[in-house]
């Protein structure tokens, strides 16, 4: 038979189950805490496998290093983007107005035949008559290259890729109208818009946005190729290509064919023929000296040779310019200072 337990042996007993239970749980959380470290330690062994990460953690205070070097670079990244957005920014604008973003012209087909036909009439307004020599002059058919739409209406599925066609080509006949009022001409010569080709049209599904949700683009650029074909003076056709190439929109002259309505000079017995009876023969051979043994510089006398040699020509162009524009990007993972990733 046993005794019972007496007094402080209970009190031991109670003690050592504490001490055990305590021990249970210590090393409950101590086997948790090592699990933790062993997984840290084979994640920093993985990365030290890696060269790069092996490097940084190899320099003296290398995480610490790396962090101020990821603010730093966060900063970098942020200044380049502000940079991008001075270069790109009136681009973009450009792409946005020419697609008629946020008007009804370009998502419906009734309202940009009506707005085809109102920017017809107002070029039309614009420019001379045959004859003219100080207005562009468009050609009977010319119709901005939609000739096709004069009888019909076009699809919903069109209206995106013809509503940047519309733009852009009057955007064109207008930068060519404004070229000829400012050349300064030696000679007045006709300028003759003939033909304006734009891309083929793209059908493309249309989405109706959900209720309550913006539409965010994609990003990327946005490429089209236009081919003008025109008769102009050589002032009248270098002040297109600067005013071009001085757009906020992004034009970008891709192919050119130039050829001269003359193609050689007249011969120097055809010239005199066209003086006879006007000039002398010394005039003919570069002008008739002075008193003084200089050349007669008035220049009454001097204009119609330079108008027989120089004048009354016309540059028959063919050119291929494109249009680009840069979509809106979407939010990216740019790193902000002082939140290193």
């Amino acid at each position: 038979m046993k005794g019972k337990l007496t007094k402080p042996q209970m009190i031991a007993l109670g003690a050592g189950a504490g001490v055990l239970l305590l021990g249970l749980v210590l090393g409950f959380f101590g086997l948790g805490a090592l699990g933790e470290t062993q997984t840290q330690a084979q994640s920093l062994a993985d990365r030290k496998l890696k060269p790069e990460v092996a490097a940084v953690l190899a320099r003296p205070g290398g995480a610490g290093a790396a962090r101020k070097e990821a603010v730093e670079l966060g900063k970098i990244t942020e200044d380049l983007a502000k940079e991008e957005e001075k270069v790109v920014g009136s681009w973009r604008e450009g792409l946005i107005k020419a697609s008629g973003q946020g008007q009804d012209w370009s998502s419906d087909p009734n309202k940009w035949k009506d707005r085809l036909i109102a920017v017809h009439d107002q070029l039309r307004k614009k420019a001379g008559k045959k004859g003219d020599n100080s207005k562009v002059i468009l050609a009977d058919d010319f119709y901005l290259g939609l000739q096709e739409y004069k009888q019909k209406s076009p699809t919903a599925s069109q209206i995106p890729s013809l509503a940047l066609h519309l733009s852009v080509a009057e955007k064109l006949v207008e930068i060519l109208m404004e070229a000829k009022g400012a050349a300064k001409e030696a000679y007045p010569t006709q300028c003759i818009l003939q033909g304006l080709e734009g891309p083929a049209v793209k059908e493309v599904e249309v989405a109706k946005p959900e209720a309550g949700k913006a539409k965010v683009d994609g990003g990327g650029i946005v490429r089209e190729s236009y081919r003008l074909q025109m008769e102009c003076s050589p002032e009248v056709f270098y002040g297109f290509v600067g005013r071009l190439s001085q757009d906020p929109w992004l034009f970008v002259v891709m192919d050119l064919n130039l050829e001269n309505e003359q193609k050689e000079f007249l011969k120097r017995s055809e010239v005199a023929k066209r003086f006879e009876g006007e000039k002398s023969p010394s005039a003919v051979e570069g002008g008739s000296p002075t008193e003084n043994g200089r050349e007669n510089a008035n220049p009454q006398e001097a204009k119609p040779l330079l108008l027989v040699l120089a004048g009354k020509e016309r540059l028959r162009v063919v050119m291929k310019i494109d249009f680009m524009g840069w979509k809106i990007q979407p939010p990216g993972k740019v790193l902000a200072p002082g939140k290193p990733s």
